[in-house]
């Protein structure tokens, strides 16, 4: 008949309960599908609008610097000097000017100044790579264009900004196409008169660009429109500036006319068609007093308008494509579908699996007198084995080793085993029907009944670990606990049932057998164990990391394998004599890992005994000291050696000089010490760089080393600092032979890469014991010989005397009284007249400080100068100087002559911080109101040798400022015509010592006529310094030198006193030669 209970045969059944299932999820899932769809559309409309609005701040940004831009350049001091005097020498300066403001923004595609008839008078144009000046004969009349009509009417500080067009040259189209923004100015001379208009031509490309790159997202489109609909930047080239080429069919207008209504009416808006999202905004791209135009008859209506910047507007549009706008929606409804299918197969599962259940409880019913016979007869025979059961579980109960113990759900014990009463030493009748808190504490008690909840509420067997005490001695044993719900054979709940066993031993043991394990298997030490005869029988895996031996290749072998021959056998037998007789040795020794790397470790051996007293194993720990020994070398090195030049550093050469003192006193030779130190060495660095003057240094130190003895020591100090140990001195005719060895040696050329390089060396000797008694005072001496030679001409070699103690000693004061001398008022300016030879006027003098100490008395510049440089009070110094020569020149500008000048000597020192003292130079003189003309800085030639571009910034900072700069002491330095011409200088002082022996046909004559007529070249003016007699004035005026500077004409002077001297000269005029006023040579 088939299966009854089959749900196949009731299919109604089914249908009634998964129906209404069925169409409840349908349902829900549309209404889910929704809400994400709308979540979908939400975030990518804020997308686009975030997206226009950074379009929109990019073209903002743009415009914004380009009208500084235009202002920057129409208000520029040299535009002002050309209005007022169009001479070519104006127009020559502007336009190097505007070359230089073209090549550092390399965006204006063109920079004009049309005059006032529409002429172009000036044009830079940008050709890559570098912008040019148009020559005059490619100059245009613009008078026709509507730019130049536009701009021409503005009023003064407006801006005309020109409608985003194409270029055009000549009534033509650029090709290749130049989208181009013009912006101009009127420009207006010191007059107020209306001089023509300043115009440039921004190659708006870059601003198109950061456009639709900062616009873009996704697969999205971005354009900018103009307000006729007409592409500005659009779907491709070939739509962009329809309006150039009349073709109205290239406009949103004539392409989506839907779209281009809507964006028409509107500021601002987001819609959607059937294109796509719509996100759209308008871009003003006028600022306040800027204005523009409809356009000119050259391209689009016959008239124009000037438009004010709150009319003029660009749109910005964002076209999200329907594919975009919906993206990920379908393989969203897909999951939606899948999951909606799953749903409903489960619901069918589980309804089939009920209806079934239905038909299986009511084919039993039909079948109930037959089973309940069945189940007498089970009955009767359960009953018989259960009774054979609980007469064994009663025999297991009262003998079993085990705890066990029956309690109720409230925590009473129902029943407990001999085992449990004998742990808590209670009987039977005394335990039954009470809890635990009666027999163990309060914490423990409430641990073991919340045991017990757990797994009641588990409802299955639970294990648990249980400290527990016992009564016969106190101890406490660990013991591992079953419990688990007891119920009737009804299924009525009885209490809890807990069996334990006491696993305290066990446990520990464990626990040892674990630690011992992670110690073996995760040590970072080599463990090798063998037995009594030596043969390994185990390794840890630290061992076949250091060993590179696995275990397998080493087990049954012995230790020899790891033998590296470098102990002896003698070793081998200590070792062995030791392990036997005190079961333990450890010390260092090298061994050899497999691949035959030699490697020192430590090893620790240790005997294992049995019972009896007999060595059953030895177990070894061994330590990889390879590292710890690299890096003991290698701090050696570096406490010990020059990281450059391999030499022994400042510690190791102490440890030499100490020990060779020491053997001096006991051979009674002397030893000596030479200090060595490279002249001129900086000037490697500050010219060829800090790279090929480590090469010299390690040159200089090869050389060194092959000019000594094997017995002596050269060790390098730092920088350029050497120092030689000339030890056990037999003969002292061996100092001077091997000090002249290394003077030839330093003074051979170097040849660093492609220069070729020469230095000298200067050195000081001193002599243990007849120069000093110790350490100290021996390096000490030797310096101050060093420094002597150094002061005597270099490139030589001093032995150290008494003298030079008592010299270090008035250095030294003189320093002291240096660091307080600017603080107690000690200096004092004076100045001396730079005279025109020709016409004999005084319009310039040279400010000079002198040190009045108060017990030295006068002390020359030549003496404290360089020292000031040296420890860093030149910059204080000079500033000082500054401030004195600023305020003197501000009045004798006043009273004396309107264009006086007074220059100022700067150290080479004082441009090391980057011109901040300068720049407070330039705040002081237009707080004194000092023009920058009335002062002139004069610099050394090695100055201009210094490559860095901070030099060259600096200098150009004085320019910018209106000051002068002169060269002083021209010829004795290493400058070149290229140095002279790049750094625009504008004086040269030929040094006194070309002046000295002047005389006709003389070498030092041609030397200063040709000076004269390379600076005259130049546009530079000489002035010659030294100036002493007569003869030398006239030999200089005829060479045609222009100033002169010198005792002829007058001693440096106390400002009082040059004061009363311009009086008496009458207007600041030299006296004539021979005149009784003319000071005697």
């Amino acid at each position: 008949m088939g299966d009854q209970t089959s749900p196949l045969r009731h299919p109604a059944r089914i249908l009634i309960l998964f129906l209404p299932i069925a169409l409840l999820i349908g349902i829900s899932m549309f209404f889910i599908q929704r809400t994400e769809l709308d979540r979908l559309h939400t975030k990518h409309a804020l997308d686009a609008r975030q997206a226009v609005a950074v379009g929109d701040e990019a073209i903002s940004r743009t415009l914004q610097w380009i009208s500084r831009d235009v202002r920057y350049l129409a208000q520029d001091v040299g535009v002002q000097q050309l209005l007022d005097d169009p001479s070519k020498k104006h127009l020559d300066d502007l336009a190097t000017d505007w070359v230089s403001f073209s090549n550092n923004k390399q965006v204006y595609d063109k920079i004009r100044w049309i005059d006032e008839n529409g002429m172009e008078r000036l044009r830079i144009n940008y050709a890559k790579p570098k912008p040019i000046v148009v020559p005059v004969r490619e100059l245009q009349d613009k008078h026709e264009r509507y730019f130049f009509s536009d701009t021409f009417k503005l009023d003064a500080g407006e801006i005309f900004v020109s409608p985003f067009d194409l270029n055009v040259e000549n009534n033509q189209i650029e090709i290749p196409h130049k989208p181009t923004i013009r912006l101009g100015m009127p420009m207006f001379d010191s007059k107020g008169k209306k001089r023509g208009i300043l115009l440039i031509n921004y190659f708006a490309s870059d601003l198109l660009a950061s456009f639709s790159q900062s616009s873009r997202l996704g697969k999205s489109s971005a354009w900018l429109v103009n307000e006729d609909g007409y592409w500005l930047k659009g779907p491709s080239a070939e739509d962009e500036f329809g309006f150039m080429f009349g073709r109205k069919e290239l406009t949103m207008a004539q392409r989506y006319p839907e779209a281009w209504k809507k964006i028409l009416t509107e500021d601002e808006g987001q819609f959607v068609t059937a294109d796509g999202l719509w996100t759209f905004d308008t871009v003003f791209p006028l600022a306040e007093g800027q204005k523009t135009s409809t356009g000119s008859t050259e391209i689009r209506a016959p008239s124009s308008a000037v438009l004010e910047s709150g009319k003029y507007a660009w749109k910005s549009v964002h076209l999200m494509p329907t594919a975009e706008y919906n993206a990920g929606m379908t393989a969203y409804n897909i999951r939606l579908f899948g999951s909606a299918l799953l749903l409903l197969a489960l619901f069918f599962a589980g309804i089939w699996r009920l209806v079934r259940a239905q038909l299986v409880e009511q084919n039993i019913r039909e079948n109930l007198e037959q089973m309940v016979q069945e189940r007498t007869h089970d009955l009767t025979q359960a009953n018989q084995n259960l009774t054979e059961s609980e007469a064994r579980l009663r025999t297991l109960f009262e003998t079993i080793p085990d705890l066990i113990r029956v309690k109720s759900v409230d925590g009473k014990y129902l029943a407990v085993n001999p085992a449990f009463e004998r742990l808590l030493g209670v009987d039977k009748s005394q335990l039954l029907g009470k809890t635990a808190d009666e027999f163990v504490g309060e914490d423990q008690a409430k641990a073991l009944h919340s045991d017990d909840m757990a797994a009641l509420d588990a409802n299955k067997p639970l294990a648990f670990e249980e400290w527990l005490t016992y009564a016969s001695d106190g101890h406490k044993g660990l013991f591992e606990v079953i419990k688990m719900p007891m119920r009737t054979p009804s299924g009525e709940l009885i209490g809890v049932l807990g069996i334990g066993r006491d696993i305290t031993e066990r446990k520990l043991a464990e626990e040892k057998l674990q630690l011992a394990a992670m110690v073996y298997q995760h040590s970072s030490q080599a463990i090798m164990v063998t037995d009594a005869n030596g043969q390994i029988v185990a390794v840890n895996p630290g061992f076949e990391r250091i060993t590179g031996y696995t275990a397998e290749e080493v087990i049954g072998k012995n230790p020899s394998v790891l033998s590296s021959g470098r102990q002896d056998r003698a070793f081998y037998q200590a070792m062995w004599h030791a392990l036997q007789t005190t079961g333990r040795w450890q010390g260092e020794i090298w061994n050899k890992r497999k691949n035959g790397q030699l490697y020192p470790a430590w090893i620790t051996i240790n005997a294992i005994f049995t019972e009896d007293g007999a060595i059953d194993r030895y177990v070894e720990l061994c330590s990889d000291f390879t590292k710890k020994k690299e890096a003991e070398q290698l701090l050696w090195q570096q406490t010990n050696f020059d990281p450059l030049t391999g030499m022994p550093n400042r510690h190791l050469f102490m440890e030499h000089l100490e020990l060779e003192i020491s053997t001096s006193r006991h051979t009674s030779l002397p030893l000596a010490l030479i200090s060595l130190d490279l002249d001129h060495f900086k000037d490697v660095n500050d010219t060829l760089g800090h790279d090929m003057g480590d090469i010299m240094l390690q040159e200089v130190a090869k050389r060194l080393k092959d000019a000594v003895r094997e017995i002596d020591t050269v060790a390098h100090l730092g920088g350029d600092d050497f120092t030689v140990i000339l030890a056990s001195l037999e003969n002292l005719n061996i100092i001077e032979r091997i000090a002249q060895d290394i003077l030839k040696r330093v003074s051979e050329p170097f040849r660093l890469k492609n220069e070729t390089v020469y230095v000298t060396a200067s050195m000081g000797v001193s002599i243990y014991p007849d120069d000093a008694a110790n350490i100290d005072d021996l390096l000490r001496n030797a310096e101050q010989a060093m420094y002597a030679a150094k002061k005597d001409g270099r490139n030589r070699c001093n032995y150290f005397t008494s003298s030079m103690q008592a010299a270090a000693q008035v250095r030294l004061r003189l320093i002291n009284d240096l660091r307080s001398a600017l603080s107690a008022n000690q200096f004092q300016v004076v100045y001396q007249p730079i005279v025109d030879l020709n016409t004999g006027e005084i319009r310039k003098a040279e400010s000079l400080i002198r040190w009045m100490h108060p017990v030295r008395g006068l002390i020359s510049p030549a003496e404290f100068i360089a020292i000031a440089e040296e420890i860093d009070v030149i910059a204080d110094l000079g500033n000082w100087i500054f401030h004195e020569a600023a305020r003197q020149s501000l009045r004798w500008r006043q009273t004396h002559h309107p264009e006086f000048q007074l220059s100022v000597n700067m150290s080479p020192v004082q441009f090391r911080n980057n011109g901040i003292s300068h720049i407070a130079w330039f705040d002081f003189m237009r707080r004194l109101g000092v023009p920058g003309q009335g002062i002139v800085v004069e610099i050394t030639e090695s100055l201009l040798m210094d490559a860095s571009s901070g030099i060259s910034a600096q200098l150009l900072a004085f320019h910018d400022a209106g000051m002068q700069v002169a060269i002083d002491d021209f010829g004795t330095g290493y400058s070149s015509l290229s140095y002279i011409k790049k750094f625009d200088i504008d004086y040269l002082k030929i040094d006194q010592s070309f002046v000295r022996n002047l005389a006709p046909d003389s070498s030092d004559l041609a030397l200063c006529e040709a000076i004269i007529v390379m600076a005259h070249k130049l546009d530079i003016k000489v002035i010659a310094e030294g100036v002493e007699t007569e003869n030398q004035r006239a030999l200089l005026a005829a060479a045609g030198c222009d100033y002169g500077q010198g005792m002829l004409f007058s001693k440096p002077l106390y400002a009082a006193d040059f004061e009363l001297m311009l009086k008496e000269k009458g207007n600041g005029l030299a006296p004539p030669a021979g005149s009784p006023d003319a000071p005697a040579s």
